[in-house]
């Protein structure tokens, strides 16, 4: 008789899809909610709030090295678990805060340390030893909970807010994590398939990922040239795109149109991004990666080239639709390339070391794009020479070889 049950990984794939649907979708599409009732009820500056975030960059930039190690080394079950216990304590401790050096404080280690133990990188490790041929599928599924958290969780929070103050929206938002998030992570995540006596998805292909398994220390992944080729792409991509989706309303208005019709294109942005996570997940089990990476920098230049014309609404909605496209393909696409270059013994530690890389190519991408806009008073300048960096990337990759688990017809299409 068949045997109809399903696939453990897929519970591992739901898991990671609560704890990011829970992290990301509060601290990068809900903190704005609260800044200002926070600086109201502290009575401080903008700027004051805003240290927060520049102490949990901070902080994220040591914790993320640290945290591939662990990655590599011990039970993801468990390192999850603690990083949702402390996302839930972080946010029980803010609703109590009394100054504002005590919430900067809290903040910044709770967005750090949440981040780096229970949110993308341990959700694409432990995915990826899971999945074989359905890794790119496994990684895009898991991906959409960042998306469905930038809806589901700001709804909450405002709702929270408006009836309760921004103490009692951590407050529940506390309460959701202990009671939602953290039972699922428990129950539905595991690290290797071995620690529950059972093998990863079967791999059809004649061609294992054996010689690049090699258990490679921190300064052997530093001195791959394949971490740096990916991490400079990878880096200003996520430069380019975040300052500017930062920018989306001020630019909007700059062409003469309103908030409304910002947050119109913001949702048509959030509903392509979802769809993109699919596409591109499928994607990365069938065409070569490097090929699918470079699809997402493509979009995102012609969505810039786009924007620079100021066109009217139909294009604006393209140009947002192919941006939602683009950042739908950067998690998946990532997370199953850099398990074919590293291998999935080391793929934590070089996933942590990535992170401090991005981040700080990140970090100056805002400063250029209200420097340009200053000088120029438009952000033609900065939208210009953005599509130029996305070229730029596209060709970085092409040296990039990509052995691991590499199939006959992939080394003909230049995925080597």
């Amino acid at each position: 008789m068949a045997n109809n049950k399903m696939f453990f990984g897929w519970y591992v794939v739901g898991g990671t899809f609560i704890a990011q649907l829970f992290v990301v979708g509060f601290f990068m599409y809900s903190v704005s909610l609260v800044v200002p009732f926070v600086r109201e009820d502290f009575g401080v500056s903008l700027e004051q709030v805003m240290y927060s975030l520049t102490l949990g960059t901070f902080f994220g930039l040591v914790l993320m090295p640290i945290a591939g190690i662990l990655l590599d080394k011990f039970s993801i079950r468990w390192i999850m678990t603690a990083g949702t216990l402390v996302f839930a304590a972080g946010l029980w401790l803010l609703s109590r805060c009394t100054t504002i050096t005590q919430f900067i404080i809290i903040f910044g280690f709770t967005y750090s340390i949440s981040n780096a133990l229970a949110s993308s990188v341990a959700s694409q490790t432990a995915i990826s030893r899971w999945f074989t041929v359905s890794r790119g599928r496994a990684l895009g599924i898991s991906a959409i909970g960042t998306s469905i958290g930038g809806m589901l969780i700001p709804a909450l929070v405002a709702y929270w807010l408006n009836s309760g103050g921004w103490r009692v929206a951590l407050e529940n938002l506390t309460y959701a994590i202990l009671l939602v998030a953290l039972p699922v992570v428990v129950l539905s995540v595991r690290g290797k398939p071995a620690d529950m006596g059972m093998q990863p998805e079967p791999d059809p292909s004649p061609v294992a990922s054996a010689p690049l398994d090699a258990n490679l220390g921190l300064g052997d992944i530093l001195r791959k040239p394949g971490f740096w080729y990916i991490g400079v792409a990878l880096g200003l991509l996520f430069a380019v795109y975040s300052s500017m989706l930062a920018n989306l309303t001020p630019y909007v208005i700059d062409l003469g149109s309103s908030t409304e019709r910002a947050s119109q294109l913001i949702m048509v942005l959030a509903v392509t991004g979802l769809l993109g996570k699919l596409l591109f997940g499928y994607a990365a089990d069938i065409i070569p990666l490097k090929t699918g990476l470079r699809l997402s920098m493509l979009f995102v230049a012609i969505a810039f080239l786009i924007m620079a014309s100021e066109p009217g609404l139909v294009w604006l909605v393209l140009a947002a639709a192919l941006l939602g496209l683009a950042t739908g393909g950067m998690l998946p696409t990532w997370g199953a390339l850099m398990a074919r270059v590293f291998g999935l013994v080391s793929y934590g530690r070089a996933m942590g070391l990535m992170g401090p890389l991005i981040t700080l190519s990140i970090m100056p991408s805002f400063a250029i794009v209200g420097r340009l806009y200053d000088q120029t008073g438009s952000y033609q300048s900065s939208l210009l020479l953005f599509a130029g960096l996305m070229l730029v990337s596209m060709c970085i990759l092409i040296p990039l070889k990509v052995d691991a688990g590499q199939s006959p017809d992939a080394a003909k299409t230049g995925e080597a």
